[in-house]
């Protein structure tokens, strides 16, 4: 019997490598069998969801960058505007300020104040028991008055048949409303012609009796 041949099937071959799989256990020794997988032997990367992953800072750059591009595009049509004539500078300054329509009141005022300063009548000669006299607007009106006693009055347009012819009792008056050249006749009684124009007065007192009054306007 060889010695060497059995001793030699049952020595152990040492080419094979055992391997034996322990369990996973935490600090104090317990077995998690629901442990959660490692990636270390998988070599995967865990998903994440995009959700909770937070705007980087290159996103709020490109809305800051959106913002002042629309503000300065709404600044450049505003200056254009006002450029333009469309919108009033003075208004968006000061909305209390009225621009040309003050401009125009005190055009309006001037106006009033010149016109004001130019006499409504003015003598042009004078003669026995007549007058003539120029007038600075062509529409106007004459008012005749009588003081003391009645007096004759004729009233009425250049040419023309007057518009009104009588005798007016003491202390009354006739107006009449004319328009261009006209001739205005009165007697004895202390009358005065008065002559208006919107604002404007002028009073004549005849100085003798009877007397006519040739009023001619200005062209």
């Amino acid at each position: 019997m060889d010695v060497h041949a059995d001793e030699a099937g049952y020595r152990p071959d040492l080419s094979a490598t055992a391997i034996v799989e322990r369990p996973v256990t935490d600090s104090q020794g317990q077995l998690f069998r629901d442990a959660y997988p490692t990636y270390a032997d998988t070599d995967k990367i865990p998903a994440v969801s995009r959700r909770a992953a937070a705007p980087g800072p290159a996103r709020w750059l490109r809305v800051l960058v959106v913002l002042v591009a629309v503000v300065v595009v709404a600044a450049g049509a505003t200056l254009g505007l006002v450029k333009a004539g469309i919108i009033d500078k003075s208004k968006t300054g000061n909305p209390s300020a009225t621009g040309s329509p003050s401009t125009t009141h005190t055009t309006q005022h001037h106006g009033s104040a010149a016109s004001s300063k130019v006499p409504l009548v003015t003598p042009v000669s004078t003669g026995n028991g007549t007058g003539t006299y120029r007038i600075d607007i062509a529409a106007y009106a004459v008012t005749v008055t009588t003081s003391t006693g009645r007096s004759w009055v004729s009233i009425g347009a250049a040419g023309q048949h007057p518009t009104f012819e009588g005798v007016l009792d003491p202390s009354s008056s006739q107006k009449e409303l004319l328009l261009g050249p006209s001739q205005v006749d009165v007697g004895a009684g202390g009358t005065k012609v008065i002559v208006t124009s919107g604002q404007r007065t002028f009073t004549l007192t005849p100085v003798s009796a009877p007397f006519s009054y040739q009023f001619l306007v200005k062209s």
